[in-house]
């Protein structure tokens, strides 16, 4: 959601926007008035109401200390409440608590709200639920400190102990946690607990679940312990004086033996939540592994260090195998390869199929180590994806890009009795003891970014100017929803000429774009930015409006009306509702069929040929015709042009302006001869001399547009040109 730091609006006017602009947004969004001392909520929209489990009611007049509880590090939240008493913006992570008492790791985004006079009137906060992912990290941290005590020798009781205290200290509860281990006679034995003594814990009657006696793996059995508190007498210092229930997990290993279980103690009452069972699962294995560490050394590597779906090295291990590269002083590429055709394989054939590919990549690069004759180390990046890196020099370095590329791509991939050649996605950047080991992935990650944006297999080095590029282009996406919420987008008319008489017998719309922070923005940059994001209909749709409006006060005045052609982006030609709202929205202006016409660019048709003819002879039914844009820069196939049912064919400018050579007029005159036998119209683009005039007119092209007749035309200044001819 853009938030922009500054509107033009007073206070009162502010409220009502930001109110609104909340309501949109899909995460909990809550407002505090800058000039309330106390903090409190003035509005909280649905998301938020939903994330914390307080009624709207409960949350207006309160402030953030609603949520705060036991485990609320309150260090953090007075970072908060002063960050906002002196407006500055911030992003901080704290355990709030829902209204059933149940704790959550709360990401809170602080965004001041400017009025026009550059005051701050409000502050936006911006909430998300993150607990699954800081769960996750901690899990994974757990694990490495595990790995690394059992590779340093370290005992089971030491490693259960650590594990036993990480989870006390770290978990999103107040809690108690122990480790129970069946012995050799089949009894629970306590082996680790944090702070809770072990006398304590025996004291209390866990009961675990043989196999025989309806053992489930996966349960989490629940104990109540508050009715034993008349019968206990607290002389233990008071400990389980606190403790009101426990959930236990069993502990199973690969054969579905079980091992023991894992106590989770908790001081207060609490439901078992959907983020409680998936902790207890993921961390039940590692303790599992921990305690057969000596005969199963080899499966708690593979847990740490490798996917279970692929087989593959995962994230983990390339980590820390390139960690060490870099901390001996070696350096050279990382690369992170992503397969262009993954998503049609894995809908085509499913997941397993996206692994199979991505184990076929793998098999290429080890079998060809020796010939690279560099050290190189892989894992899996994504669902979709392998990083890489490789001690070269930078003398070795086109070298090797080389021979990588053709390992890639030279032979067919195998897939349920197919074969199939694969296009990658290649971004590169170095490594190095001086560059930290994220950085270098995220320049990875940016070139890989950048690679996406061409066909073909596409190898894209990181530099500074793809960085900026990345910021430039959310820039110009923030100031792009702004500019169409205040209707910033403009069409402008070019005219089409009569090459024979000179006359104007038509235009063609094109969407302009000034905006007022980032001035002038071409639509070369815009289009694509729209597109990615799915703004490019709401211009589609804007473009068409204000061409719509335009014809209709001529209509009114009874002036003549000229054809007006309106671009179309790909992404919108083939929105599933595209001809029903683009027929809805033409009929509201009763403008006939004949003065509208659409152009949509030549690479559109790859998408779906089939899709594609029906939406146009649909069209076609309605009386709409079509025009194929920038005709012979993209995949022309006189197979499609027999198919799909255009009237127009728009040579491109780029043929046009480089008439100066045999071979280039020879395509032109093709193409306009093209035109003539399929019986469609032929139109030159970009003319700007005379000479091109001449020649065109020559070879029979008869509609042409450029600079040499006119430049696109705000709607006012097409309606004066119109009055004088």
């Amino acid at each position: 959601m853009f938030i922009p730091s500054k509107m033009p609006h007073t206070k009162e006017q502010l409220i009502t926007f930001l109110c609104t602009l909340c309501d949109q947004a899909p995460k909990g969004v809550a407002i505090i008035d800058q000039s309330d001392s106390s903090q409190s909520f003035l509005y909280c929209n649905e998301p938020f109401l939903h994330l914390t489990g307080y009624s709207s009611e409960e949350l207006i007049g309160n402030n953030l200390t609603l949520l705060c509880g036991t485990k609320t590090n309150s260090e953090k939240q007075l970072e908060i409440e002063i960050n906002i008493k002196t407006e500055t913006p911030f992003e901080i992570n704290v355990i709030h608590y829902q209204k059933d008492g149940s704790p959550f790791w709360n990401c809170i985004n602080s965004f001041p709200i400017r009025d026009y006079t550059n005051k701050v009137q409000y502050t936006l906060l911006y909430f998300k639920n993150i607990t699954h992912s800081l769960l996750d990290k901690m899990l994974s941290k757990l694990e490495r400190e595990v790995y690394a005590g059992l590779e340093q020798g370290a005992d089971t009781e030491k490693i259960l102990q650590l594990i036993s205290e990480k989870i006390e200290k770290y978990y999103i509860r107040d809690i108690y946690c122990a480790i129970r281990v069946l012995n050799q006679y089949d009894k629970l034995d306590v082996v680790a607990t944090g702070t809770l003594p072990v006398h304590i814990i025996e004291n209390f009657d866990d009961k675990i679940h043989e196999p025989n006696a309806g053992f489930n793996e996966n349960a989490i059995y629940i104990d109540d312990y508050s009715p034993i508190y008349d019968h206990q007498v607290v002389s233990q210092q008071g400990f389980y004086q606190s403790i009101v229930s426990s959930w236990s997990k069993p502990i199973v290993n690969q054969d579905k033996q079980i091992l023991g279980n894992i106590i989770i103690y908790l001081k207060s009452k609490s439901s078992l939540k959907q983020t409680d069972i998936e902790f207890l699962k993921k961390l039940t294995p590692i303790i599992s592994l921990s305690l057969k560490y000596a005969e199963h050394k080899k499966e708690l590597k593979k847990l740490a260090f490798f996917d279970m779906n692929s087989g593959l090295p995962n994230q983990n291990y390339f980590y820390t195998q390139l960690s060490k590269w870099i901390g001996e002083k070696y350096s050279g590429l990382l690369l992170i390869l992503q397969p262009v055709e993954y998503a049609g394989i894995v809908d085509l054939y499913g997941r397993k199929s996206g692994d199979e590919l991505l184990k076929q990549i793998a098999i290429r690069l080890n079998s060809s180590s020796q010939e690279f004759e560099q050290d190189i180390i892989y894992g899996r990046f994504s669902n979709s994806s392998i990083i890489m890196a490789v001690k070269v020099e930078r003398t070795e370095i086109e070298s090797f890009v080389t021979k990588l590329r053709h390992l890639l791509t030279l032979s067919p991939y195998g897939f349920t009795e197919r074969e199939m050649f694969i296009n990658f996605n290649i971004g590169v950047a170095y490594f190095c003891h001086k560059v930290e080991l994220e950085e270098s992935i995220r320049q990875a990650d940016l070139a890989l970014t950048s690679s996406r944006r061409k066909n073909g297999t596409v190898v894209t080095f990181f530099e500074e100017e793809i960085n900026k590029l990345m910021q430039k282009e959310m820039d110009i996406l923030n100031q792009l929803i702004y500019g169409l919420k205040n209707n910033e987008f403009t069409a402008f008319l070019q005219p089409k000429v009569n090459l024979m008489t000179k006359e104007i017998v038509g235009f063609e719309a094109l969407a302009r774009w000034n905006s007022p922070v980032l001035g002038f923005v071409s639509p070369a940059t815009f289009i694509p930015i729209a597109e990615s994001s799915g703004k490019i209909r709401e211009i589609d749709n804007a473009i068409l409006k204000q061409v719509l409006e335009w014809q209709q006060k001529r209509k009114e005045k009874g002036l003549k009306l000229f054809p007006v052609s309106v671009n179309i982006s790909p992404v919108h030609f083939y929105h599933e509702s595209f001809v029903d709202d683009f027929i809805q929205l033409v009929s509201q202006y009763e403008i006939a069929p004949e003065y509208i016409k659409f152009e949509v660019t030549e690479n559109f048709e790859l998408v779906d040929l089939e899709r594609a003819k029906d939406i146009l002879l649909k069209l076609n039914s309605y009386g709409y015709k079509s025009s194929i844009d920038d005709f012979g820069v993209g995949f022309s196939s006189l197979s499609y042009l027999q198919k799909l049912p255009f009237s127009e064919i728009k040579i491109d400018r780029s043929f046009v302006s480089n008439m100066n050579t045999n071979e280039m007029i020879s395509i032109v005159q093709t193409i306009v001869q093209l035109a003539s036998n399929l019986k469609m119209n032929a139109v030159a683009e970009g003319i700007e001399t005379l000479d091109q005039y001449n020649f065109l007119k020559e070879i029979g092209c008869l509609i042409g547009q450029g600079f040499y007749f006119h430049k696109p035309l705000p709607i006012d200044e097409a309606e004066q040109l119109l009055n004088v001819e």
